[in-house]
């Protein structure tokens, strides 16, 4: 097998898009936390780094969905590489380019000063050496007040796991070759000695297992079969930071940076009697036994004064992300269920629902009657809508659907929806958000059917974008040769087309 600093190199890993790494979430995040951040649009110069970009879904995304930006992936598996570089050549996108690199060697003179990086899958599974160089070139790179995104499997949440994945590294290494069968021959061991699910185990432990059931064997093999596979603690990622000089921010969601949303009365309690954040957030992380963290970072940032803060919230512009038959007032928390005030955000909901509208907008529709203090608060209103995952940030209201990004959706579709079920969730470009939207695969393929019978919803004619016969190809694979599931994918494409299509067509999806 080969690897890179006993790295996973021999299969490629699984695609996909992560909206945790998009610069403008960390940038809201930032505002919302109190500090000065750069919102982005989709025109202007700006340089984001993708730093072990795999296959080359977020950075593609993004260079697709923000013409004016450069975006430079890095990555040191050629297998990633090169399908990345296809994509970009058969979509005609001209902003992105990939470099392969060993980041703990990389020599980043060449490399332009980057506005915002991200690190998705990467710190955990790599070496110190690697981590070094990761935080050499932001160190060198990254521009001041520039932030970064970093994912990581987490302790306490995966400790209960530690003793499993090595068990199903050294199984593996053992019986099999091909990184992929190493992991399923390991993972036959696991089922031999503890069952199914883990019975034997911790209950967290169990759920750990549940979780990684129905994983396939790629993203799998790419999570356990690494040399250098190590979970990590809040506040000792913070310190590496620190060294590189970036001080921890808050979390990519939203919601998980409230301590009284986030944390049981008994945590909650202790975590006050505490002035810094990191006890918090390792309270937080002892208590939740979350597995991924997804943490944002800046580089000698600074503070924002409230009012200049929130002029810059009330200008932005939101969407629905789902349809408003499926909207949520409440939030679940470790203490029960949060309620939204309904006579605020019930009005904000039918306003989302006819279209996009400006923070601005939907907080004078409670003023009138001056029923709740939420209506001079655009803080809380962006945390609880994007938060709860309800609502978008759409910074280029009206733009349509391109070529490129029509190119780009089908192979990203083709690649995604490979063997995988139809209710999983696959990403598309989407120029109106400067960045992804994720839906159902059998809705992703309604999408495409009908984007295919109106070429007016597409600018431009030059690229080979996928035709009826490639969409009809791919629903048939898909659904095989048993009529139940075509009957289940027919009829799940056309409700999500009926419940969604007002609410794609406002975020510039058009169906």
């Amino acid at each position: 097998m080969n690897t890179g600093h006993g790295y996973v190199t021999d299969i490629v890993y699984s695609s996909g898009y992560y909206v945790e790494q998009s610069p403008r979430l960390m940038a809201l995040v930032a505002l919302l936390t109190g500090q000065h951040a750069r919102m982005p649009g989709p025109d202007e110069a700006f340089h984001f780094l993708d730093i072990g970009s795999g296959r080359g879904f977020t950075a593609l995304v993004m260079a697709v969905a923000n013409p004016g930006w450069t975006v430079t992936g890095i990555d040191f598996n050629p297998a990633h590489l090169a399908e990345a570089r296809e994509m970009a050549a058969r979509a005609g996108i001209r902003n992105c380019r990939f470099i392969e690199a060993d980041l703990a060697q990389f020599d980043d003179a060449e490399l332009p000063e980057v506005d915002a990086a991200s690190l998705h899958g990467v710190w955990t599974w790599v070496s110190d050496a690697v981590r070094a160089g990761v935080l050499r070139l932001l160190e060198r790179r990254l521009a001041p007040g520039g932030l970064c995104h970093v994912s990581y499997n987490l302790l306490p949440g995966w400790a209960g796991m530690v003793g499993l994945q090595r068990l199903v590294r050294e199984t593996g290494l053992r019986l099999a070759d091909r990184a992929d069968r190493q992991v399923e021959r390991g993972f036959e061991v696991v089922r031999h000695l503890f069952g199914p699910l883990g019975e034997a185990t911790d209950e967290r432990t169990r759920a750990m297992l549940q979780m990684l059931a129905d994983k396939p064997s790629a993203y799998l093999a790419h999570e356990f079969m690494n040399a250098d596979w190590r979970p990590c603690f809040h506040a000792d990622v913070a310190a590496a930071f620190s060294k590189a000089g970036l001080s921890y921010v808050g979390s990519s969601h939203a919601l998980d940076s409230i301590a009284e949303v986030t944390l049981p009365p008994a945590a909650l309690e202790m975590a006050r009697k505490f002035s810094d954040s990191a006890m918090t957030e390792l309270i937080k992380d002892v208590t939740l036994g979350r597995p991924l963290r997804h943490d944002i970072y800046v580089r000698g940032g600074s503070r924002i004064a409230m009012v200049a803060r929130d002029d810059i919230l009330r200008g932005l512009t939101l969407g629905l992300a789902l349809p408003h038959s499926q909207r949520r007032l409440g939030i679940p928390t470790p203490m029960g269920e949060i309620g939204m005030n309904p006579a605020f955000y019930e009005p904000v909901f039918a306003r989302l629902a006819q279209g996009v509208a400006s923070v601005e907008e939907l907080l004078s529709l409670a003023r009138p009657s001056g029923a709740s203090p939420a209506s001079d608060n655009p803080a809380e209103l962006a945390a609880l809508l994007v938060g709860t995952g309800q609502a978008v940030l759409v910074p280029a209201p009206g733009r349509a659907m391109t070529a490129p990004a029509r190119a780009l959706n089908g192979m990203m579709f083709a690649s995604q929806a490979a063997g995988t079920a139809m209710t999983e969730t696959v990403a598309f470009a989407v120029p109106a958000l400067g960045g992804g939207f994720k839906m159902p695969a059998a809705g992703a393929l309604a999408v495409l059917r009908q984007q295919e019978r109106s070429e007016s919803a597409v600018e431009g004619a030059s690229l080979s974008l996928p035709d009826r016969d490639t969409i009809e190809r791919w629903a048939a694979e898909a659904m095989g040769d048993r009529p139940e599931m075509r009957a289940a994918l027919a009829i799940g494409m056309e409700s999500f087309l009926r419940d969604s299509r007002s609410t794609l067509e406002a975020l510039g999806i058009r169906c």
